[in-house]
């Protein structure tokens, strides 16, 4: 991963996750007629984990903006330092 003051370095770093997508909401698996008991397990851990996949997309996501925002603010920090400094000179 790297590591830079600059919004176009995050933005670059966390696009990839904007195309990620988890199915829709309420999305489930169904069996149809099948009532094998391996088979129906198998169906309500899908289920629950569809859930769980869609909350960290989510969250993934919302963090992937928190790292553009935080790189936006530090490349303006950076601009007034390198300013503060020429000036100084």
């Amino acid at each position: 991963m790297k590591v830079a003051s600059n919004s176009g370095a995050a933005q670059d770093a966390v696009s990839g996750f904007a195309p990620i997508h988890s199915g829709g909401k309420g999305q489930r698996v169904s069996l149809g007629s099948s009532n094998v008991a391996g088979m129906v397990g198998g169906a309500h851990v899908a289920n629950g984990i569809l859930g769980c996949i869609s909350g960290l997309v989510s969250g993934v996501k919302a963090q992937a903006k928190n790292v553009t925002a935080l790189a936006t603010e530090i490349e303006e920090r950076d601009r007034q330092d390198a300013q503060t400094l020429c000036e100084a000179r």
